[in-house]
C-alpha cells in the first residue's frame, strides 16, 4: 500500500528530475553527508562513524580511548603524544585523499551534471570531486584540502603538496602511529611540525584557495544575471559548519530567484535535517543521502511524455504546499530558522558567509 511518505517521495523526486533537466546551470553544495561510505559497497572504509572500521586502521589510538575518526579531531591539544597524533594524521591523509575511492554518488552526479555548466562549493577535505572527474577550477573548497600541508605554527604562508611527504613516511606508521618520533615531518623553514592544510584554527592558511572562493562568487553571479534557470543542489550538508555550507545554498536558491522565481530551484538531500526554507516555492527536501543520486538520473526517451507529466504535476503540488505553509506561518507570527539567524547576526547572505571564510 502507498503511503503518504511514499507519494511525498515521488513527488519531490518528480519535480527534482524536473528542475535538474531544465537548469542550465548547476551549483553542487556538499557537505560531510556526501563522502560517507556505505558499508554494503566500500567495507571497512566508513572510520568515522564505525569502531570496527576505525580499529582496523588506527588500533594503536585504541589504547588512547579513540574509537572513531570524529573522536579524532580532538587530537590536537590533547596530551596523547605526537607519535600517536601525527601517525594518524599522515595515515588518515594517505587513506581518505588518496587511497579509499569515492563513493558511487559521485560518478552519479558527475554523470547528471557533466555537460552542464555546474560549480561545486564542498567543505569536504579528500578531493572526491577531483577524484570522481570534476573539474578541478570548478571547485572551491573553502575548509582546505588534504592534498596539503603547512606548519602547523605557521612560520609563513607556503603549503606544500601531501604525496610528496606521506610516500616517505606512511612505512614508519604502523597501525595508525609512528614508530619513531623522529620520522614525523618538519616544516622546512622553522624545523616545527607538518599538519594538513584544512580549517580546524586561527593557523589555516586560506590564501591559495581565493582564487576559487572569486571564480564561486563570480560564477554565482553571473549565473544571476543570465537570466537562466538554475538548479543549487545541496547534498549532506547538516548544522556542523553550516556557514559554508547548508545557509549560503539556501541563501543563493532566494538570490537566484528574488526577480523570477522559476529561475531558481533548490534540492536538499540529507538523512537526517531535509527541511527547507518555505518561502522558496521550487524547493525539495529529499530525506535520503547520496544514494538517491542514482534515481536522480533522467528518464528514458520511452518515459519522457509521461514523466514529463508527472513532473508537471509535482512542481505544482510543491509550489502550491510551499505557499500554504509559508502563509500559515506568517499567520502565526513565527519567522523561519533562516529569518531568526538573520535577525540574530545581522544578515543571511550567502557572499557575506564565504567571504568571511578568508
Amino acid at each position: 500500500m502507498t503511503t503518504k511518505v511514499d507519494n511525498k517521495f515521488k513527488l519531490e523526486m518528480a519535480a527534482a528530475r524536473k528542475w535538474i533537466s531544465e537548469a542550465s546551470k548547476v551549483l553542487i553544495v556538499a557537505g560531510a553527508g556526501m563522502s560517507a561510505y556505505d558499508a554494503k559497497t566500500h567495507p571497512g572504509m566508513n572510520v568515522y562513524v564505525n569502531p570496527d572500521d576505525f580499529k582496523k586502521h588506527y588500533s594503536g589510538l585504541l589504547k588512547y580511548g579513540f574509537r572513531t575518526g570524529y573522536e579524532c579531531m580532538g587530537l590536537f591539544g590533547s596530551r596523547v603524544p605526537e607519535e600517536a597524533i601525527y601517525g594518524y594524521l599522515f595515515s588518515h591523509i594517505r587513506n581518505m585523499r588518496y587511497k579509499f575511492p569515492p563513493n558511487p554518488g559521485y560518478k552519479s552526479l558527475f554523470s547528471l551534471l557533466k555537460d552542464k555548466d555546474y560549480f561545486v562549493v564542498t567543505s569536504n577535505v579528500d578531493g572526491c570531486f577531483e577524484r570522481a572527474g570534476f573539474d578541478h577550477d570548478r571547485i572551491y573548497t573553502p575548509q582546505g584540502d588534504w592534498r596539503y600541508l603547512q606548519c602547523r605554527t605557521p612560520c609563513h604562508r607556503t603549503v606544500y603538496n601531501s604525496p610528496d611527504y606521506v610516500d616517505k613516511v606512511i612505512s614508519h606508521i604502523k597501525n595508525g602511529v609512528f614508530e619513531d618520533k623522529k620520522m614525523i615531518p618538519e616544516c622546512p623553514r622553522c624545523g616545527g611540525r607538518l599538519m594538513g592544510n584544512v580549517r580546524g584554527g586561527g593557523w589555516f592558511i586560506h590564501d591559495h584557495y581565493k582564487k576559487y572562493q572569486k571564480r564561486a562568487i563570480d560564477w554565482v553571479n553571473a549565473a544571476k544575471a543570465s537570466g537562466q534557470k538554475v538548479a543549487v543542489i545541496e547534498i549532506g550538508a547538516g548544522f556542523n559548519t553550516p556557514v559554508v555550507t547548508r545557509f549560503p545554498a539556501e541563501s543563493i536558491a532566494r538570490d537566484l530567484g528574488s526577480k523570477k522565481a522559476e529561475n531558481s530551484a533548490f534540492i536538499r538531500i540529507n538523512p537526517s535535517d531535509p527541511q527547507i526554507p518555505m518561502d522558496l516555492p521550487r524547493a525539495v527536501g529529499i530525506p535520503s543521502g547520496w544514494q538517491v543520486l542514482h534515481e536522480l538520473s533522467l528518464p528514458d526517451q520511452k518515459e519522457s511524455s509521461k514523466a514529463k507529466e508527472e513532473e508537471a504535476v509535482a512542481e505544482k503540488l510543491i509550489a502550491e504546499r510551499a505557499a500554504r505553509i509559508s502563509a500559515e506561518l506568517k499567520k502565526r507570527g513565527r519567522p523561519e530558522q533562516w529569518e531568526r539567524f538573520r535577525e540574530h547576526v545581522g544578515h543571511f547572505d550567502w557572499e557575506k558567509f564565504w567571504k568571511a571564510l578568508d
